[in-house]
C-alpha cells in the first residue's frame, strides 16, 4: 500500500490563486451580462452591445467556474485538475506570446514569466506524484516499508512404504480358551496343582469337592456341575 505525498506548498498558493480568480471571475461575468441588459435598451446599437457583451460574460463566466474547480481539486489532488491546469497553463502561455505581437509588452512578457513557471512547477516529480500522475519518487516517506517475512519450512513427514502392513517377524499372540459356562477365564496351559487334587483322591470314599468353587459333586463326577472345570 503507497501513500499520498503531502500537498506541496506550491500548490497550496496556486489553488487559493485559481479559487480567487474564479470568484473574481464569476462576479465579472454577472457585471457584464448585467451591463449588456442595459446597454440593449439604447437606441440604434443598444441591440448590438448587448448581444457582444451577453457572449462576453458568458465566455467570462465559463472560464471563471472552469478556474474555480481546477482550485478546489488542486487543494485535494484530483488527477483531473492537474490536466486542466496543464490545458489552461498553455493556452494562456500561448495568448501571452499573441499579447507579444500585438505590442502589449507588459501583459505579455508578465504572461510568459507567469504561465511558463506554472508549466515547470506542475511537471515536477513531487508534484505529479501528489494527484496520481507519474510515479512517486524513490523516499521511503512516500511509502510503507514491505519486506518479506522469514518463510517457515514446514516439516517433512517421511513416509513408510510398509506403514500399516503387518510385520514379517512379529510374533502371533494366542489368547488361551474361555470354559464354557464359566465367569472366570482359566488358561487351558496352567496345569493343575497336585495339592489341589490329592484332596480328591484322599477322600475317595467321601462326595469330590470343586477346588475352584468349593462346592460338593456327586460321586464319579467329573466335571463340576456349577463352574464346569474338569476335574
Amino acid at each position: 500500500m503507497i501513500r499520498r505525498p503531502s500537498r506541496p506548498v506550491g500548490i497550496t498558493i496556486l489553488a487559493i490563486l485559481e479559487i480567487l480568480i474564479g470568484i473574481v471571475g464569476l462576479l465579472a461575468s454577472l457585471a457584464i451580462i448585467g451591463l449588456s441588459a442595459l446597454f440593449s435598451t439604447l437606441p440604434r446599437v443598444g441591440s448590438l452591445l448587448g448581444t457582444f457583451g451577453l457572449i462576453i460574460g458568458a465566455v467570462v463566466l465559463f472560464f471563471s467556474i472552469i478556474w474555480f474547480a481546477t482550485g478546489v481539486g488542486f487543494l485535494h489532488g484530483r488527477g483531473w485538475s492537474w490536466t486542466l491546469g496543464m490545458i489552461f497553463s498553455v493556452l494562456s502561455l500561448l495568448g501571452a506570446i499573441g499579447a507579444l505581437t500585438i505590442g502589449l509588452i507588459t501583459g505579455g512578457v508578465g504572461g510568459l514569466v507567469f504561465w511558463g513557471l506554472m508549466l515547470y512547477y506542475l511537471t515536477r516529480t513531487h508534484v505529479k506524484a501528489f494527484f496520481g500522475k507519474g510515479g512517486l519518487p524513490l523516499n521511503p516517506a512516500y511509502g510503507l516499508p514491505y519486506s518479506l517475512g522469514s518463510q517457515v519450512s514446514q516439516p517433512q513427514i517421511a513416509t513408510n512404504a510398509g506403514y500399516g502392513r503387518p510385520s514379517a517377524a512379529s510374533t502371533p499372540v494366542i489368547f488361551p480358551p474361555i470354559s464354557q459356562g464359566s465367569s472366570t477365564s482359566i488358561p487351558s496351559s496352567i496345569p493343575v496343582s497336585s495339592t489341589v487334587a490329592s484332596p480328591i483322591a484322599s477322600n475317595s470314599g467321601k462326595s469330590p469337592i470343586c477346588p475352584y468353587c468349593h462346592n460338593t459333586l456327586p460321586m464319579g463326577t467329573k466335571k463340576c456341575l456349577t463352574c464346569g472345570a474338569a476335574l
